[in-house]
């Protein structure tokens, strides 16, 4: 029964964790997650990430992350002032060792407007299925002991049952992005940046779980803004970040500065040499956690690692170690020419 009752409490801690959206440090890697307006919104025809993040390892069983995304634009040759943006995606999040998780698949689609060379605005929907799961695998209990021995073949004695439930769940968002180009081939001044938000469960789905109900998910209001700053005549440019969310009685603010060097530039006519960069800097969740960060770019494949330090008051448990964060990106360069493919009002 003692095991039971820690059982119950350490699912409940989970539930409380997960009754909050997956987020991610490097949020702008899955930009689709955090903004469905940002589906297509890129410099390329197609877009695909892997993702993966582990948290608190130290004390237990790890919170795991697993994400995967897939975007691109249609109808970029064909519409002079826009396009049609479409996404495909799904993550799972696993935690503690009854695995209790979240398995959601998303469908994504933006409409992009260009409002001149330099700027574009757009909307997005995103429609989700999700379900809930949990698995009494690897509990122990104390009628499995018999007082020097464990015994995993023998009976529980316990009542433990879980049916696993599913919802669906829309969200919706918008988002404005500007760019400008070099002035002069040499000058390395480019300059980007987006803005959007975001609104999440709008209709705030309901879901049940044996131990208790779980109220209705709170909405999730997101604010997001990113940058990328060339510095004139210099291989050296910077990327600014910020992202705030709020939902029910959570609130996160997470600011992001990285230096970017470009080691090799790409070949203007020819093609033959790739561009390589890297970047390195720090992302910082006000309250919560200094998170290094390290990116490798060569042509269209981007690699990315941050590692989480923990500043709240979990430190004390974690010994200030919160847990990696990885992804790979990968955008196919644009094989077509015209304002659909070539607007400055897009983002890498």
């Amino acid at each position: 029964m003692k095991r039971l009752l820690f059982t119950l409490l350490s699912t409940s801690f989970c539930i409380n964790l997960m009754a909050q959206d997956v987020h991610f440090t490097m949020y702008d890697a899955m930009i689709v997650t955090t903004n469905p307006a940002s589906t297509g919104v890129y410099n390329g025809d197609f877009r695909g990430v892997l993702n993966y993040r582990s948290q608190w390892g130290s004390i237990g069983n790890p919170y795991k992350t697993y994400s995967v995304m897939i975007d691109g634009g249609l109808m970029k040759s064909k519409w002079k002032n826009g396009y049609i943006g479409i996404g495909l995606g799904a993550y799972k999040d696993v935690a503690g060792e009854t695995k209790f998780g979240t398995t959601k698949l998303n469908f994504a689609i933006s409409s992009v407007l260009f409002l001149d060379d330099y700027n574009s605005a757009s909307i997005g929907f995103l429609a989700s299925w999700a379900q809930n799961s949990i698995s009494d695998e690897n509990l122990r209990w104390d009628n499995q002991f018999d007082g020097q021995t464990y015994d995993p073949t023998a009976p529980s004695l316990e009542s433990f049952q879980f049916e696993n439930s599913s919802y669906v769940d829309f969200s919706a968002g918008g988002m404005w992005a500007y760019g400008k180009g070099t002035k002069t081939l040499s000058s390395m001044d480019n300059f980007t940046m987006q803005a959007g938000f975001s609104f999440y469960h709008v209709t705030r789905p309901s879901r049940q779980i044996e131990f208790g109900d779980l109220d209705r998910l709170y909405s999730r209001l997101a604010l997001h803004t990113e940058s990328f700053i060339g510095l004139y005549n210099s291989k050296w440019g910077v990327k600014p970040k910020l992202f705030v969310y709020m939902q029910g009685p959570a609130r996160e603010i997470s600011t992001g500065i990285l230096a970017r060097y470009m080691i090799k530039e790409e070949s203007k006519y020819t093609g033959m040499f790739k561009e390589m960069a890297v970047s390195f800097g720090t992302y910082y969740r006000f309250g919560d956690a200094f998170a290094p960060s390290v990116e490798f770019e060569l042509s269209g494949l981007a690699i990315g690692f941050s590692y989480d330090m923990n500043i709240s008051k979990l430190s004390s448990a974690t010994g200030g170690s919160g847990g990696p964060e990885m992804y790979i990106k990968y955008v196919a360069a644009s094989f077509g020419y015209g304002r659909g493919t070539r607007s400055n009002a897009r983002f890498n």
